[in-house]
């Protein structure tokens, strides 16, 4: 398999009705030659389904991590034990790109970090920026301001976020598991008072240099 990237995947409720078709033309058609990890915190009867898929890995979990907590695990325990970059998509998304583009855009990629143009549906972090900025703030559960908490960390340690058109996915379907079950929306206004409270503000107003100004 590639050692340059591997692909990451948390799913929750989609992993059957969404995740599971863009699958089978990733392993078929776009990342043959791609290790593929899924973390499924929803107890979705994955297993099955994704045997014969031989260079998928499921990682079932017991209850869900959350969004921050499976990015880390799936960066630290998994695709960076053999990678130099992660490649996280949604579960709800479909690519339509292949390991010839990816790979392009990370050697065009300067900064370590870039993300698909204004969305983190598939973003691609290196080990280094990783290593640097550090885990995911776990506390923002089980989803939300993730994203925003992690781009204010690197624009703290001066690095730049690069945004690619050619990550857009072609398929994109917004929030599918919030709507199949919006109790996982339930800690949105938590989470955002976290955030303003750890940086001073909300996204794009933040005004401390350290978390909670210590």
């Amino acid at each position: 398999m590639s050692n340059t990237f591997a692909i990451g995947i948390p799913t929750i409720n989609r992993g059957l009705d969404l995740m599971l078709p863009s699958l089978m033309l990733y392993v078929q058609r776009d990342f043959p030659n791609t290790d593929i990890y899924i973390i499924d915190n929803g107890k979705q009867g994955l297993a099955d389904k994704l045997k014969s898929f031989k260079n998928v890995h499921l990682i079932e979990e017991e209850q869900n991590l959350g969004v921050a907590a499976s990015w880390n695990k799936l960066c630290k325990e998994f695709i960076f034990k053999n990678n130099k970059y992660a490649f996280i998509l949604n579960d709800d998304i479909y690519l339509g790109y292949n390991e010839s583009l990816v790979n392009e855009v990370i050697k065009k990629n300067k900064s370590g970090f870039v993300q698909a143009h204004t969305t983190w549906a598939a973003f691609i972090i290196s080990k280094p920026i990783f290593d640097k900025v550090g885990d995911f703030d776990e506390s923002l559960y089980p989803a939300y301001f993730e994203d925003n908490d992690y781009v204010y960390r690197m624009k703290l340690a001066n690095i730049i976020v690069e945004n690619s058109m050619k990550l857009v996915p072609l398929v994109m379907r917004h929030s599918s598991s919030i709507n199949k079950d919006p109790k996982l929306n339930r800690d949105f206004i938590k989470n955002k008072n976290y955030f303003i409270d750890k940086w001073g503000g909300e996204p794009n107003r933040e005004k401390f240099k350290k978390p909670f100004n210590k």
